[in-house]
């Protein structure tokens, strides 16, 4: 009877083995998709955090040639102590040191060795000063009188001493004057115009009346 008047029973069998099949190969297909999600994302991240490792590491990495006492230059990705206290000797005898004839000149590569917020703020009382041995022919002489004291800080690397000042014009010292230093240097990016890769940031200085 099944056979004249419907579908016979072996095509339903048929039609349900199709159907569970098809959804076999769904859930077989979404727990692939799943899986490959996740593998994905797992990837992405990895990816993401050797960016970053990389990234760090290049920092680290970066080095820069310093010259020793013998004027050799050594790859080093820290600027060590004796740069520092060659830049500090140069900055201060331009800053400081002038006689009437080198006024103008010591200014102007004294400014050129600052940062430009330092610049902003010393550029015109500099400036004067140069005018002024220049004109009433004085002689400054700036020598340190102890050793240098190394500090680091997050803005960059704190150079103090103590120093004493003579003032003279025409030969004759009419100033005399004692003061504790502290000049801030800040690392930045070697070139043409800072090929010492630090720069002077800030300046302290209180006389010593004692």
């Amino acid at each position: 009877m099944s056979e004249k008047y419907g579908v016979p029973l072996r095509y339903f069998n048929l039609l349900g083995r199709g159907e569970l099949s098809s959804n076999r190969i769904s859930v077989a297909f979404i727990a692939v998709s799943l899986v490959l999600s996740a593998v994905i994302a797992f990837l992405i991240n990895v990816n993401i955090e050797l960016q970053r490792t990389n990234v760090e590491l290049q920092g680290k990495r970066v080095m820069y040639g310093y010259p020793n006492a013998e004027g050799i230059f050594i790859s080093e990705n820290e600027i060590p102590e004796r740069h520092i206290a060659a830049f500090t000797a140069v900055f201060l005898d331009n800053f400081y040191n002038f006689t009437p004839e080198s006024s103008f000149t010591n200014a102007n590569e004294a400014l050129r060795l600052m940062s430009p917020r330092l610049r902003a703020v010393q550029e015109e009382p500099l400036k004067l000063v140069a005018k002024q041995s220049a004109q009433q022919q004085i002689t400054q002489v700036f020598v340190r009188t102890s050793p240098y004291k190394y500090e680091t800080s997050p803005q960059g690397y704190i150079v103090s001493f103590q120093a004493q000042r003579y003032r003279a014009t025409l030969n004759t010292v009419f100033g005399k004057a004692k003061f504790n230093v502290k000049i801030l240097l800040k690392p930045v990016k070697p070139s043409k115009h800072f090929e010492w890769a630090i720069v002077a940031d800030d300046m302290q200085t209180q006389e010593i009346t004692q």
